[in-house]
């Protein structure tokens, strides 16, 4: 392989790896020997296991907000944070993207992932505002409802034992234009 080529490969398994055990729980032999190749190598083409996994969160980030921003393609207001929020609950069930942000969310303890996280948070924020055409109380919403799902995806609500109590269906209720309308955030048009 390339180097290329394996720095691909690398982050495919850190991704994968870090979605499940976090920054301080994936230790960098783990990553490197599911790659094949030796954890200085893993250094050598990331610099440091800080360093890979907040490359993972940037491209989890970019990633994400690329599926939004596609599903919402030619929509604006409500209808565009609607199709964004179903968008991003099937990244919950098919994409580590977003245990990884919740895991980063977890060490933002350490500055290097701090910042990281609030430059790519930051970066989601403007891009789905700038395409909902929202304002910040709008968005906060949006995003709130987003780090809901996070948490009930982080406990395992969903395939838990407590999948069929009240409160878990509750949690999960699908958001269409009448959550916003209760909210007030409808215009006179309905967008």
């Amino acid at each position: 392989m390339s180097a290329a080529q394996r720095r691909a490969q690398i982050l495919d398994i850190a991704m994968l790896e870090f979605s499940r055990t976090g920054l301080f729980g994936t230790s960098a032999e783990v990553i490197a020997r599911a790659a094949g190749v030796t954890q200085p190598y893993v250094f050598r083409l990331f610099g440091s296991k800080t360093k890979l996994f907040t490359e993972c969160v940037r491209i989890s980030f970019a990633q994400s907000t690329t599926r939004m921003l596609d599903a919402a393609e030619g929509l604006s207001g409500v209808n565009a944070l609607i199709a964004m929020g179903n968008q991003y609950r099937s990244n919950l069930e098919n994409n580590p993207d977003v245990l990884i942000q919740t895991q980063a969310f977890a060490a933002c303890a350490n500055d290097e992932v701090r910042e990281a996280v609030r430059e790519a948070y930051g970066d989601q924020w403007r891009q789905l505002s700038e395409r909902a055409g929202v304002d910040p109380v709008q968005m906060k919403i949006y995003m709130s409802l987003g780090l809901l799902l996070n948490d009930l995806t982080m406990i395992d609500a969903k395939t838990s034992a407590s999948k069929d109590e009240q409160w878990v269906q509750d949690a999960y209720t699908g958001i269409d234009a009448s959550v916003y309308a209760a909210l007030g955030m409808l215009d006179k048009t309905g967008m």
